[in-house]
């Protein structure tokens, strides 16, 4: 090629390296590419050797006088009679000619690369779309710090370790065990040579993808969005050669997801019905409807087997038999996270416009199936979901527990009282300690004794040998017999005599989503009509949660508890309003403010009065950990589970 060809390119570069610089100025970001600090060559270096590097990566250079060559973007600045650019064109003729073979030198720190020698390569590549380059790479280790950005890369030097991966970034903590384990891959499994270039190839073009959709704007990396992507297809699709077309439309389908991870307040929480809903009703019902709405429910379980399952179905049944001919309703039961697809797909097609889910081991398969059908409306039973696509739904438990600890602070003769928690996920701290402040509330000595369904070990045995009579255990999901007890004495021959329980009136949360819809659908927006997550966890006020007293609970103690739940329901009474220390001694609140719902869900500390602690999840119980995987307090903490592709 002549150079005068060469130097068309050169000012077409020059073009787009002046309109970068003005862009940058006019935005106040830096205009020229970055230069590696001399302190930074000070630190300890490794040697990498030769390897191929995205060239989206390389930012800067070793020598700041060099910078002011280059636009931000390393496009040359250079005016076209200078040296610099008859060198410039003199690299591109070579480039178009025979190519350019020696690799540039380079310093790694953090991710991003310097140059130190050839910086018009680098230059002459980018203006020609070049995706790669070599480089022979020294690796600058940063020193030990606590900053996020340290630790991240701490994180990154692991995981290219075994991938041979560059240009994966995440914001947090934990995204590259999160992406090996979507991938199949244990923390410390070497990937196969194929396996990396198919990556790098896939992961380069979803990058594109996600960049030219805007992903610049979001807040997030392209990591970031990886991730969440992850979280809705699945790892075979992003390997297949599927192509920047199909992860734009992919992308596109999950946009507000996107939005939502990026975002400081990403869920919207409802407490209660809205206003006014229960008087529309009745109207609605006085004057007639035409609409009949289509609903699904999925069930994990079935009535004669599961507890859980029978609670949702009972309120399945009052949905119908309350909306009569205003509903039509098709139940899936036994329905396992890898049928859940299918079955959600059947439904749909048969017209289901509402489909609730009712475990929280099903929402992956629901999230999955969700961004195929915008127009449907889904609910999970979970809590904490950042998802527009899916709604979660839960109740407010600790309200009542904080009545039966104060029937339990009144019936206990000793101060003494035993408590056995589910798992150690979302609310259920706040359960825990909103029990023991209502049993301070009637016996100001008591303490409690706290332990674990989902560990090894016979609680009640332990509750006999120390002579404690009131014990607080599973409580009333349903009228069917699993073992349930709620509240109860125990006896000295292990009998146990039921006082008290919170119980669970699924029915009501689905009676009250379902006239909303009927009365305006838009009352449960679509996803392409939500701004923030909505999830909704109701109280007593609603009905979902109530308590259930027992013919054995004396009088003057139900008097008394029946005061408490009128107290609640009113907002006359928060059971976290009063002064609260942890078991460490800091005082959590001072008594003169009511604590957020934010800081209620997300408990994951106890008061002092308990003894006891939260498991670790490794101490837990194999039928417990999934769920704690995904609604733990201390989720973020626990190691992803690989799955394989």
């Amino acid at each position: 090629m002549s150079s005068a060809e060469a130097l068309q390119y050169y000012l077409a570069a020059l073009k787009q390296g002046q309109r970068e610089y003005k862009n940058c100025v006019h935005r106040g970001l830096a205009p020229n590419i970055q230069a590696l600090g001399p302190d930074k060559l000070q630190l300890s270096q490794v040697n990498l050797g030769v390897m191929d590097v995205p060239i989206y990566l390389v930012v800067g250079s070793t020598e700041e006088a060099r910078c002011n060559s280059f636009s931000a973007g390393f496009f040359p600045l250079m005016g076209p009679e200078s040296e610099f650019a008859t060198k410039w064109v003199n690299l591109c003729a070579a480039q178009l000619s025979e190519g350019i073979h020696d690799p540039i030198k380079c310093y790694e720190y953090l991710g991003r690369f310097y140059v130190q020698e050839g910086n018009k390569r680098v230059s002459v590549l980018k203006s020609m779309g070049s995706a790669i380059v070599q480089a022979d790479i020294i690796r600058l280790m940063p020193e030990q710090s606590d900053d996020i950005t340290t630790q991240i890369y701490l994180e990154f030097l692991d995981f290219f370790r075994h991938s041979r991966c560059w240009g994966l970034h995440f914001s947090d903590l934990g995204g590259y065990a999160k992406l090996q384990a979507a991938l199949g891959f244990a923390r410390d499994e070497d990937w196969p040579e194929d396996f990396q270039k198919k990556f790098k190839a896939r992961y380069f073009s979803f990058r594109e993808s996600f960049y030219r959709l805007g992903g610049g704007g979001l807040g997030l990396t392209a990591g970031d969005a990886l991730l969440r992507w992850l979280e809705f297809y699945d790892a075979q699709q992003f390997l297949s050669s599927i192509g920047e077309g199909e992860y734009r439309r992919t992308l596109s389908a999950i946009w507000k997801e996107l939005c939502l991870h990026g975002s400081p307040d990403p869920i919207a929480v409802s407490l209660a019905p809205a206003a006014g809903e229960e008087k529309k009703s009745v109207m609605s019902a006085l004057l007639g409807t035409k609409k009949r709405l289509r609903v699904a429910f999925l069930f994990q379980g079935t009535p004669s087997t599961s507890g859980w399952t029978a609670a949702h179905d009972k309120g399945r049944e009052y949905l119908e038999q309350t909306l009569g001919d205003s509903v039509s309703v098709i139940s899936y039961y036994g329905v396992s996270p890898h049928g859940t697809e299918s079955a959600i797909c059947e439904a749909v097609q048969g017209g289901a416009e509402l489909i609730f889910t009712t475990s929280v081991s099903l929402i992956d398969a629901t999230l999955r199936v969700a961004v195929k059908y915008p127009k449907v409306r889904f609910m999970n039973c979970s809590i904490d979901q950042p998802y527009v696509n899916v709604k979660a739904y839960y109740c407010r438990v600790y309200e009542g527990k904080f009545i039966t600890g104060a029937i339990a602070g009144a019936m206990s003769q000793t101060g003494r009282i035993g408590y056995v928690g589910s798992y150690p996920i979302l609310g259920v701290p706040a359960s825990i300690n909103a029990f023991a402040l209502g049993a301070a509330l009637t016996n100001p000595e008591a303490r409690i004794d706290l332990r674990w369904h989902c560990l090894p070990g016979n609680y009640m045995g332990e509750f006999q040998r120390q002579s404690i009579q009131i014990v607080s255990d599973r409580d009333f999901i349903s009228e069917q017999p699993d073992g349930a007890q709620g509240l109860a004495r125990l006896e000295p021959d292990g009998e146990l005599v039921q006082l008290a329980s919170p119980s669970w009136h699924w029915g009501e949360f689905y009676v009250r989503i379902v006239r909303e819809m009927l009365r305006d659908p838009r009352a449960i927006p679509l996803a392409e009509d939500a701004s923030r997550a909505i999830n909704y966890w109701w109280g007593m006020n609603s009905g979902v949660v109530d308590l259930r007293f027992s013919p054995h609970l004396p009088e003057g103690v139900r008097s008394l508890a029946e005061i408490l739940r009128q107290g609640i329901r009113t907002g006359a009474i928060h059971p976290f309003q009063r002064l609260i220390r942890d078991q460490a001694g800091r005082v959590v609140n001072d008594g003169s403010r009511d604590l957020s719902m934010e800081e209620i869900l997300k408990m994951n500390w106890l008061c002092d009065r308990i003894d006891g602690s939260l498991p670790a999840f490794d101490e837990l119980l194999d039928v417990a950990k999934p769920t704690v995987r995904r609604l733990g307090v201390d989720r973020e903490s626990i190691p992803p589970e690989e799955e394989k592709p």
